[in-house]
């Protein structure tokens, strides 16, 4: 039975990049919206980075010898870094100023899609993870699985408000329910196969890491050094800081 608790841990999980996008949806200021949401996307996604993804590798890769353990999370770090420089190839133009002309407007709202795109992506591979780890852990321990869904709950909501400032969800309708859904897939994936061997899931976690490791250093921190003065930006930094406080202490 728990295993079916888990599956509906990770759609209602997934259901809370919904709220922010409510949110993105309810504030007329998309300049200050951007700002604050790409501040406070860095913070929650470092945290994740550091926080969840490192250690959750390492463990992951115990087993190995050290040396083995370097090879494999350089290597597949890299990979996940060029996946998304490729892709970040395929997505339109995203070159920008931060000046008050009418083009170096539409070329910064153009980058700020970008962003969101490239987010988007790579948070749907996580929560494939996330999904697969959280149906796991609540067929184990029904306690357990609730606090860990309620905490990826609570990184959804700013996440998703990140997104969603940027991209318009009528016209991105297939990629907001794969959003959406994808920590549920990884419950579903978790249902069927019952496992994957720690080597699989530690390719798939460096992978992420890598990606989310580009999405951090070449598109949100740009954004932030150059918005730094902002007032939103501010805010978004100590919403992020608040945000990881409270799922600490789930």
């Amino acid at each position: 039975m728990n295993q079916y608790f888990g599956l509906i841990l990770t759609l209602i999980a997934g259901l809370f990049f919904l709220i922010g996008a409510l949110i993105a949806a309810k504030v007329k200021s998309k300049d200050k919206l951007n700002a604050f949401s790409i501040a406070l996307a860095l913070v929650i996604i470092l945290n994740l980075l550091i926080f969840d993804l490192i250690p959750e590798i390492l463990e992951l890769l115990s087993s190995y010898h050290l040396s083995t353990q370097v090879i494999i999370i350089i290597s597949f770090t890299i990979i996940g870094l060029v996946i998304l420089k490729v892709l970040d190839s395929f997505i339109p133009t995203h070159h920008h100023h931060h000046h008050e002309d009418e083009k170096d407007k539409e070329e910064h709202i153009s980058h700020i899609k970008h962003i969101g795109t490239l987010t988007l992506i790579s948070l749907v591979l996580h929560n494939l993870l996330e999904g697969f780890a959280i149906a796991g852990m609540t067929f184990n321990d029904f306690r357990l699985g609730l606090m860990v869904s309620l905490s990826v709950a609570l990184h959804n909501i700013p996440l998703g408000t990140h997104i969603f400032s940027s991209l318009a969800i009528k016209q991105n309708k297939l990629l907001v329910i794969f959003l959406t859904l994808s920590s549920f897939i990884g419950g579903l994936i978790f249902l069927f196969i019952g496992t994957l061997s720690n080597l699989v899931l530690a390719i798939i976690s460096l992978i992420t890491f890598g990606m989310l490791i580009y999405i951090s250093l070449i598109e949100l921190l740009p954004e932030l050094l150059a918005n730094i003065k902002k007032k939103s930006t501010i805010a978004g930094l100590i919403t992020g800081l608040v945000i990881i406080i409270l799922g600490t202490l789930l």
